[in-house]
């Protein structure tokens, strides 16, 4: 059939345009979701200026719950800066903090954020009788985590002093350090775990990096810990030897990593004073 010559073709509509979304409108827990995949510098000096209802979820204690300081270093003024001014945005109400730690922003911690359960310190830098004054005060703790920056003198025993102050712990992880022997010239000296320790009853999971485990430190830990599921250490095992007795304890806990390298120390021959030679052996033993 012949159109019209009269008729007009329709013309095709225009696509509609997209409707503009409205980031300000956004609920208050997917803002703040999407603010901790931030990090606290871009959240306390751009998001927040963004609007109204940016700043508003940034100023909101929930949003601090969990704090996570990434890098931001203590020891410089920005980024000390920063840090506090999160904790005391949290009002009390902080339940789990990581970062870079220092003893100022430790005190400063403990003051604003009294009821934290998580506490992970990272590239940790104070003295462990400080470390112990502020655990004493914490007594919701359950996860810890510590990154010395420095080797406990042979007067300390950090896992002993963090369990004397946190009996309640679930998980702890001492990643330790290292630092040149300048007393007998031996290389690296490594935290020592060593000596007994009280009782653990609620810990489930210990795990202790780049350290040196005596056969003493490793019987404290199988009898303090009677909940123990996972023990992982790494580093070396003092003596390279491992009675029978010790090694079938140790298979009980369900998630086991012992060191795979034993160290010992001696004085040369004759001398009963004077340098202490250490040296790495390679694998342990079992003594049957």
């Amino acid at each position: 059939m012949a159109t019209s010559p009269d008729r007009k073709t329709p013309r095709p509509s225009s696509p509609t345009a997209p409707a503009e979304r409205d980031w300000a409108s956004l609920p208050l827990d997917i803002l703040i979701s999407v603010f901790h995949k931030l990090g606290l510098r871009e959240v306390l000096l751009s998001a927040e200026r963004t609007c109204t209802a940016w700043r508003l979820a940034a100023v909101d204690p929930t949003m601090w719950r969990r704090i996570d300081a990434g890098t931001l270093s203590p020891c410089s003024p920005g980024g000390r800066a920063i840090v506090r001014a999160a904790l005391y945005r949290a009002a009390g109400e902080c339940e789990a903090f990581s970062g870079p730690c220092d003893n100022h922003l430790l005190f400063d911690l403990v003051q604003t954020a009294p009821l934290v359960k998580v506490l992970h310190l990272k590239h940790f830098y104070a003295p462990n009788k400080v470390l112990n004054l502020v655990l004493n005060r914490l007594p919701l703790l359950e996860d810890l985590e510590i990154s010395p920056s420095y080797v406990s003198t042979g007067s300390e025993n950090l896992l002993q002093s963090v369990c004397q102050d946190c009996p309640g712990l679930k998980k702890l992880r001492l990643n330790c350090s290292e630092s040149f022997d300048y007393v007998n010239w031996n290389g690296v000296i490594l935290e020592k775990i060593h000596g007994r320790i009280i009782l653990m009853p609620e810990l489930r999971m210990l795990e202790l990096f780049h350290c040196e485990l005596t056969t003493q430190g490793l019987t404290a830990i199988l009898d303090s810990c009677p909940q123990l599921e996972t023990l992982h250490v790494t580093g070396f095992l003092v003596g390279g030897k491992m009675n029978q007795q010790l090694w079938e304890r140790c298979a009980e806990v369900k998630d086991l990593t012992l060191p795979d390298q034993s160290v010992k120390y001696f004085r040369l021959p004759g001398l009963r004073t004077g340098p202490v030679t250490r040296k790495v052996c390679g694998p342990w033993e079992i003594v049957r």
